[in-house]
C-alpha cells in the first residue's frame, strides 16, 4: 500500500470563476490606495493560487502532482491555464526555465513538497546563475509540523532555508488570506529588474484552508528601470573623447532586447560588438561589427581588446568563465551599464556605472551623440571582420565546423536551439552564429548537464510558431531523456540531436589536459538511440555524415511529435 498521506480530503466544492476574479483584481490594482481589497467571495489557499497565477497572465505551468499538490491541481482543473505533464521534477524545473528564456515571461513549476523540491532545485540553481524568471510553486507539510521533522510525508527539515541559497526570493504564505499577497509579491518580483527565480510555499492546511477573496493592490508592471540622465551625458562625454571603443554584451542585453540601441550606437562609433554566451543573440552575428563570444586570450579579438581606450558593457557580470579568469583586457575606460547595483562593481571597477536598462541606456548615449560621426577614430568595418575570421579559424572546436554549419543551415533564423553541456555546444558558443534574441538556450552560469531537452520543450510551448531543436551528448541526454514522453504526449514537435561519441568527453579532455591521462569513469555504456525513439513510437534516425543530419533536422521539424536524431561522431580525446 502507498504511504497513507496527512492532507486533508478535497473540498468538494465549485472553483470561484476565474473572470471575476479578473476583473475584480485588473480593474481594482490600477486604482486602489495601499490596503486590500475584501470581497464576499471565498476560496481555498490553493484556488486563491492558481487564480492569482491566471489573472497575471500565467497561462501554462509545468508540474507533476502528487499527494501534497492535490488540492492544487483540484483548481487548475477549473482554471485555463495549460498543464504540461514532466516526468521528473528536474524536467518540469527545466521546462519552465526554457519557457522563460525563449519567451521573457515567468516560467512556472508546480513542485511537491521534499523530493520535489530537492529534485527541482538543480534547475532553479540553474535559472538563478543564469538570470531567468522561474516560478517555483510548491506545498510543505501542515503548518503544525513545518521544518520540525516530526516524521511527516517528504519531510524536510528546512524547505524555505534550501531554497534561499538559489532563489531571489521565496516566502511562506502562512494563512489562506495571504496566498494571493504573496504569490502576487513574487509575480512582482520574478518580472521586475534582474529576472532571478522565485518559491513560494503554501502549507497542506492553507491550501485547503478557506478564506475571503483578498486581492493585493501592489501589483503591477514596474516597467524598465530608467537609467539617470546625468550619467548618461558622463557617458557620452567620456565616449566623445575616446578613440577606439568596444561594446561588450552580456545577457541583460537579450533580457532588455536592447540589441536595435546597441548596434545604432557602435555603428556610430565605428565600435566592434564583442558577446558574452549569454549575450549572444542580443546582435545578429552576421552584422560587420559584431564578432560575438569569439574572444580568447592572445586571439584576434583579443587584439582589438589591446588597442581599446574604452570599453562600453551592457549587462554582464564580467565573470570568471567569460573573461577566462579575468584575463580580458580592461581599457583605461570602463562604463558599465546593469539593471542590478552590485553587478556594477563586482569583477571589473568602472570609471563611469550606470544603474538602468540597458536598452534605454544605449538609446539615450547615442541620442547625445546624434549628428557627430565618430567612425574616422572607430576600428572600422574591415579590421573588425578581418579579427572575427582569424579568430573563427583559431577557435576551440573549428574542426567540427561542418556539423555546426550544417545545424546552423538546417534551422531557420529565427529557430531556437537548446544545447546542453557537451563539447559541440562549447564549439557552438563560439562558432555558431546567433541572429536573434532568445534562440540561444545555454546552461552557461550553473552549467548543469540535462539542460537541452526539457528546456526545448518549454521553448516550443512558450513559442509552437517557432522552430525548436535540442542538441545533447550522449551523456547528458541521459540525464533527462525520460522528457521524450512528455514530448510525445503533449505532441511538442522537437528535434533532439545527439552528438553521440560514448563518453563524457568534456571530463576526459580535463584528464587528459591536467591529471596526465588518467582516465576513469568516463566511458559510457549507450542504449540504441534510434530503437528508444521506436520503443516510443517515434522516428528515430542515425546521421553519418552533417549532411544526413541537416537533412534530418529539416524533416524532423515539419513533424508535431519529437524525432531522436542520432549523430556518431569521432572522439574528441
Amino acid at each position: 500500500m502507498p504511504p497513507k498521506s496527512s492532507c486533508t480530503a478535497a473540498i468538494n466544492r465549485p472553483t470561484v470563476l476565474v473572470n471575476t476574479l479578473e476583473s475584480l483584481t485588473l480593474a481594482s490594482l490600477a486604482t486602489q490606495s495601499p490596503g486590500t481589497v475584501e470581497t464576499a467571495i471565498s476560496m481555498t489557499g490553493a484556488e486563491l493560487a492558481i487564480a492569482m497565477l491566471e489573472a497575471h497572465g500565467i497561462d501554462t505551468v509545468f508540474g507533476i502532482p502528487g499527494v501534497h499538490t492535490l488540492a492544487l491541481y483540484y483548481a487548475l482543473g477549473g482554471s485555463s491555464i495549460r498543464h504540461i505533464l514532466a516526468r521528473h521534477e528536474q524536467g518540469a524545473g527545466f521546462m519552465a526555465d526554457g519557457y522563460a528564456r525563449a519567451s521573457g515571461r515567468p516560467g512556472v513549476a508546480l513542485i511537491i513538497t521534499g523530493p520535489g523540491i530537492t529534485n527541482v532545485a538543480t534547475p532553479v540553481g540553474e535559472a538563478y546563475a543564469d538570470s531567468s524568471p522561474v516560478f517555483v510553486l510548491s506545498s510543505n507539510v501542515e503548518r503544525a509540523y513545518v521544518d520540525r521533522m516530526r516524521g511527516s510525508l517528504h519531510d524536510l527539515k528546512d524547505q524555505l532555508g534550501l531554497m534561499a541559497a538559489i532563489t531571489q526570493w521565496n516566502a511562506r504564505a502562512a494563512t489562506a488570506a495571504e496566498v494571493p499577497v504573496v504569490v502576487s509579491e513574487a509575480l512582482r518580483r520574478v518580472t521586475s529588474g534582474r529576472p532571478r527565480p522565485v518559491h513560494v510555499e503554501v502549507p497542506l492546511d492553507v491550501l485547503d484552508e478557506v478564506a475571503p477573496v483578498t486581492i493585493p493592490p501592489s501589483v503591477h508592471d514596474e516597467g524598465r528601470l530608467l537609467p539617470d540622465s546625468s550619467r548618461l551625458q558622463e557617458a557620452a562625454d567620456l565616449l566623445k573623447g575616446a578613440t577606439k571603443v568596444i561594446v561588450y554584451c552580456g545577457g541583460g542585453a537579450v533580457t532588455a532586447n536592447a540589441g536595435p540601441q546597441v548596434l545604432a550606437l557602435a555603428e556610430r562609433l565605428g565600435a566592434p560588438i564583442v558577446t558574452s554566451i549569454m549575450g549572444k543573440g542580443s546582435v545578429p552575428e552576421d552584422h560587420p561589427l559584431v564578432v560575438g563570444a569569439l574572444w580568447e586570450p592572445d586571439n584576434a579579438v583579443d587584439g582589438l581588446l589591446h588597442e581599446a581606450d574604452c570599453l562600453v558593457v551592457f549587462g554582464s557580470k564580467l565573470g570568471v568563465q567569460v573573461t577566462a579568469n579575468f584575463q580580458l583586457q580592461m581599457p583605461p575606460t570602463l562604463i558599465r551599464v546593469d539593471v542590478d547595483e552590485q553587478e556594477l562593481s563586482l569583477n571589473a571597477q568602472p570609471t563611469l556605472g550606470i544603474l538602468g536598462d540597458a536598452a534605454l541606456a544605449a538609446e539615450g548615449i547615442n541620442s547625445l551623440l546624434a549628428g557627430e560621426d565618430y567612425q574616422a577614430t572607430g576600428f572600422g568595418v574591415d579590421a573588425v571582420v578581418t579579427a572575427r575570421r582569424q579568430a573563427r579559424l583559431g577557435a576551440f572546436g573549428a574542426d567540427r565546423l561542418p556539423y555546426l554549419d550544417a545545424l546552423r543551415r538546417a534551422v531557420p533564423r529565427d529557430g531556437i536551439i537548446a544545447f546542453d553541456m557537451t563539447m559541440m555546444s562549447y564549439a557552438a558558443c563560439g562558432l555558431f552564429p546567433v541572429y536573434e534574441p532568445r534562440t540561444f538556450l545555454f546552461p552557461s552560469g550553473y552549467g548543469t548537464l540535462g539542460f537541452a531537452l526539457p528546456a526545448a520543450i518549454g521553448a516550443k510551448v512558450a513559442r509552437p510558431e517557432q522552430p525548436v531543436v535540442s542538441v545533447c551528448g550522449d551523456g547528458g541526454f541521459q540525464f533527462t531523456m525520460e522528457e521524450v514522453a512528455t514530448a510525445i504526449q503533449h505532441r511538442v514537435g522537437v528535434p533532439i540531436v545527439i552528438f553521440n561519441d560514448t563518453t563524457y568527453s568534456a571530463v576526459k579532455d580535463e584528464q587528459a589536459r591536467s591529471r596526465g591521462g588518467r582516465f576513469l569513469a568516463v566511458d559510457l555504456v549507450n542504449p540504441d538511440f534510434v530503437q528508444l525513439a521506436h520503443a516510443y513510437g517515434i522516428e528515430g534516425v542515425r546521421c553519418e555524415t552533417p549532411e544526413d543530419m541537416e537533412l534530418a533536422i529539416r524533416e524532423a521539424l515539419g513533424r508535431d511529435l519529437p524525432t531522436i536524431i542520432d549523430v556518431p561522431i569521432a572522439p574528441w580525446v
